[in-house]
């Protein structure tokens, strides 16, 4: 058996090995599916390892005499005695071992390269392991400490021995929550971007490469495939890297240029980084690859975007883990874990997992920033820095100086603005729009009591109380009055839109509509709006057909109300783009925005904070496409159009 033959032997093991033994031999049909030589020599290890008491028989049909290697306990290998294997790679394995020339006591993790594989290929690759490792002085790498050869000429290397768990088992065996776990996986990126720094890409980064000792310590091993940048250009082909059957990498981390032999740099790296990132966070991991031929994991990992890690941390499970134990792990609930990693987190993940290496982070120290960013409450690069979105981070900063503020005011402005509008525009009704205004200001003057001192008896009252509070009131004290009803349902789940309270949002704006339509029947301006700020919350919390269809129908409602050149029709318009933007349909949404860009533009000239918004959104799809230079003189252009319109000194243009 040729050395390549035995590299792809030793991985399909290893593959099998993660399988329950009733689920291997599918495992086995599938990858060897047009080599039945493959699945016999295979599944002869597997049944050596199942039966180690007569490991020697059993692995005679593999074609290789390896009895060697479980005769090395005890052995000494130079001033090193082996005291037992711990670890297995593609062409080396790992012992644990002790110094045996008395000189002091020192346990170390002895490297020794595979018998049988000798070839210059993998006597390159393992001296290339041994001189990245010299060069490689960080407290988060472990460190090399000897080298040299075996009496028989077998090269090795000792390394700093870690006594420590993979960081997934650690994490979840400390229960580490979400913003512990970012906080350590910060350090992991600090050690990469150290490896990035000095030229080295680790190819090959996943939970069991980096371990965290007892005390918390992270270290990061195994270089075996690393690949020194500068000897990228003396390489004609990549060799074993070609056909996913052959490469030495591991599927679930790998990223898709990786798993398609292509040219591997720092960006593969970032994106092994996500895949980690999301299963410590979600608790399972982007694909699942179990049972699928090499193939399949080609066509999945290339093809398929995966989904968000707060989508999948409560999916349903076919096998452990559950979403209870998933959260249980990071010492919290599962609809607490689901918000906590919706909307930013999802994003960083995602961004790092894109299948362009030029739309990922730019680095390791990038995602790591952006990480830092989202821990300190401020805006993140992985999503687009909308005025809501920069406001919602401004206001989750200063909970206690504004929330009860921003509640105030907007349910002040809003239904000032309501009410105004109508007595302004129909006379004829003025006198019920009045009463109705009497009733919303005894409605609220009762409902702010609340917050006052002799009320709340010395206890502080939050805006969300408020809100819940008032949310109460509407369904008891305004039942008998339908259209009044609707009106605060929707003012004050739009107010819990803008304080990011979305579930609370969502049953209030869908009673709000429920009642509009008994009210006023299928077809009115009122409706068309609920769907039309709806749509913007089922967005917002990732359900992307819901928000699409909800949009859809609003601008078909306000087309007919209105006609086709209208501000309400352009608002829908831009929303529905962001919605098919979300869903990855770029075409429908650059077609969008550029219709509802036209129309505010024939409305309002050039110089309106709609035009600006538009621009904006066709900006950040021009990024998402890559086109960098036109992303750039969009944004610019509504920059310019933000300072003439509110200065300098303004959140629109910050």
């Amino acid at each position: 058996m040729d050395s390549q033959r035995w590299i792809k032997v030793q991985e399909l093991f290893e593959a099998a090995l993660e399988h329950q033994p009733e689920e291997r031999d599918v495992f086995l049909r599938k990858a060897c599916s047009n080599d039945p030589e493959l699945h016999r020599e295979v599944a002869a290890l597997l049944e050596a390892d199942a039966q180690p008491h007569s490991l020697l028989a059993n692995m005679s049909g593999v074609g290789m005499d390896v009895s060697e290697v479980f005769s090395l306990e005890g052995k000494q290998i130079r001033a090193y005695r082996i005291i037992k294997q711990i670890g297995a790679g593609g062409m080396g394995n790992v012992y644990l071992a002790g110094r045996a020339d008395g000189q002091f006591e020192q346990k170390v993790a002895l490297k020794l390269i595979k018998l049988g594989l000798r070839s210059e290929e993998i006597l390159r690759r393992f001296q290339s392991e041994r001189q990245i490792l010299a060069h490689l002085q960080h407290p988060n790498i472990a460190r090399l400490l000897d080298g040299g050869r075996t009496d028989d000429g077998l090269p090795f290397f000792t390394m700093e021995y870690v006594d420590g768990a993979p960081i997934n088992r650690y994490c979840d065996d400390h229960q580490l929550s979400v913003d512990e776990r970012l906080e350590l996986f910060q350090t992991v990126c600090a050690a990469v971007q150290y490896a990035h720094r000095n030229l080295v890409v680790h190819r090959d980064l996943k939970p069991s490469n980096i371990l965290v000792t007892n005390d918390g310590t992270v270290k990061l091993l195994d270089f075996g495939i690393a690949k020194l940048l500068r000897e990228e250009a003396d390489d004609a082909a990549p060799a074993t890297l070609t056909q996913i059957g052959q490469r030495v990498l591991t599927p679930e981390y790998a990223s898709p240029e990786q798993i398609r032999g292509a040219t591997v740099t720092t960006a593969s790296d970032v994106y092994s980084l996500g895949v980690i990132l999301y299963e410590l966070l979600a608790g399972r991991r982007p694909y699942e690859l179990s049972d699928r031929s090499p193939a399949e994991v080609e066509e999945l990992i290339n093809t398929t975007d995966p989904k968000k890690p707060s989508t999948v941390a409560l999916a349903p499970a076919v096998t452990e883990p559950t979403a209870e134990a998933i959260s249980a792990a990071r010492n919290t609930l599962p609809e607490r874990l689901r918000r906590k990693l919706a909307g930013d987190l999802d994003n960083i993940c995602l961004m790092a997992l894109r299948k362009e290496p030029e739309r990922r982070y730019s680095s390791v120290e990038q995602l790591s920033q952006d990480i830092a960013r989202h821990l300190a409450g401020l805006p993140v690069l992985a999503r687009p820095a909308t005025l809501r979105y920069r406001t919602q981070k401004f206001v989750q900063r200063h909970k206690i100086a504004v929330a009860a503020t921003v509640a105030v005011f907007v349910l002040l402005a809003g239904l000032v603005g309501f009410y105004t509008n109508r007595l302004a525009n129909e006379r004829e009704r003025a006198q019920l729009e009045a009463r109705k205004a009497e009733q919303v200001a005894a409605f609220l003057s009762d409902l702010f009591k609340i917050s006052e001192p002799s009320e709340a008896r010395g206890q502080t009252i939050t805006a969300r109380e408020l809100l819940d509070r008032g949310a109460e009131k509407i369904e008891k004290e305004l039942a008998g009055q339908p259209e009044v009803q609707a009106n605060m349902m929707e003012v004050i789940g739009t107010v819990y839109q803008s304080l990011a309270q979305l579930e609370a949002a969502t049953p209030l704006l869908e009673k709000s509509l429920a009642l509009r339509r008994e009210f006023h029947g299928e077809t009115h301006a009122d409706i068309a709006r609920t769907l039309w700020v709806l749509g913007k919350v089922r967005a917002e919390q990732g359900d992307y057909n819901a928000a699409d269809s909800l949009q859809q129908v609003s601008l078909a409602m306000r087309r007919e109300l209105f006609g086709r050149e209208n501000e309400e029709v352009a608002q829908t318009l831009s929303s529905l783009g962001k919605v098919k933007y979300q869903k990855g349909d770029f075409a429908a949404s650059d077609s969008l925005a550029r219709a509802a860009l036209a129309m505010r533009r024939k409305l309002f000239g050039n110089t309106h904070a709609g035009v600006a918004l538009n621009l904006d959104d066709l900006g950040w799809l021009m990024y998402e496409r890559g086109k960098l230079e036109a992303s750039d003189s969009l944004h610019r252009e509504a920059l310019a159009i933000r300072r003439e319109l509110f200065g300098e000194e303004n959140l629109e243009v910050a």
